[in-house]
């Protein structure tokens, strides 16, 4: 069997109009190692996976694909998608978003390499709108927060955006919270420090896009609040006693933002 050193993980559904240039993004990596892509399409009932199965190897990466028959939704599709990563590392991107960087891969593989004490490597993003354009800055200018995360921060809930992530192979089996939990990044970065950090690699920042009537834009503040209050819940339930007391605390904060400003 052929050694792979990055799997990346892209999920799809129903973005034809944007599939394209994420796809593109992976395969216009500049990475020195073995490379495969795997890509999990939920059910399109748009042109999403034939534009995906259109696209050619390049540089002889391997690309898998998978068309599920019904909708599994996010969380059991990133599942499924996991389980056949075969790399010593995954990448995460969803079918919407793209890689600016094309050393993105080489410089997180390298790094994660060299600190074995991290779990995973992260990047800044911008956010854009459904024609490309910018809508925001880069999210990490701040000194305080483009840095490396301890564990600690990694289970309060830390800007880490997932479609920046590379992290090591470590999952064998999905916990219940994550399919329970309604802000499914945040429950995986926690249920990641079970390994190791996160470490800050300064790359050109990911494209990540909001559409108008998305599932989370669309979503009130309050109902946002409630989201995150369920997910903390659910993160008891994979991260270690010594963290207890300071999520205990982020809970009734969670609860009494959510009672007094709503």
């Amino acid at each position: 069997m052929v050694k792979i050193d990055i799997s990346v993980v892209l999920l799809t559904y129903n973005q034809e109009a944007y599939v394209n240039k994420s796809i593109d993004s992976i395969l216009n990596q500049k990475f020195s190692g073995s490379l495969e892509i795997i890509v999990v399409d939920d059910c399109s009932d748009d042109h999403t996976f034939e534009i995906i199965q259109s696209k050619k190897p390049i540089n002889s990466v391997l690309i898998r694909t998978y068309s599920n028959k019904v909708n599994l939704g996010l969380a059991k599709n990133y599942e499924k998608a996991i389980f056949k990563a075969n790399g010593k590392y995954i990448a995460y991107l969803e079918g919407d978003d793209y890689w600016t960087d094309p050393f993105k891969l080489q410089k997180q593989f390298e790094f994660l390499e060299k600190h074995p004490e991290c779990v995973l490597s992260f990047h800044d993003f911008v956010t854009i709108d459904k024609n490309d354009k910018i809508i925001s800055d880069k999210n990490l200018l701040n000194k305080s927060i483009k840095k490396n995360r301890s564990k600690k921060e990694m289970v309060m809930g830390c800007l880490i955006h997932q479609n920046t992530m590379v992290f090591r192979n470590v999952v064998r089996k999905f916990p219940l919270g994550f399919f329970k939990a309604r802000n499914h990044d945040t429950f995986f970065i926690s249920f990641l420090s079970n390994w190791g950090t996160a470490g800050y690699v300064e790359c050109d920042p990911l494209h990540y896009r909001i559409i108008e009537n998305s599932l989370w834009s669309s979503l009130s503040t309050r109902k946002k609040h409630i989201n995150g209050l369920i997910t903390y819940l659910w993160i008891f339930s994979i991260v270690k006693p010594s963290f207890y007391f300071v999520l205990l605390n982020k809970i009734l904060l969670k609860m009494k933002y959510i009672l007094l400003r709503f």
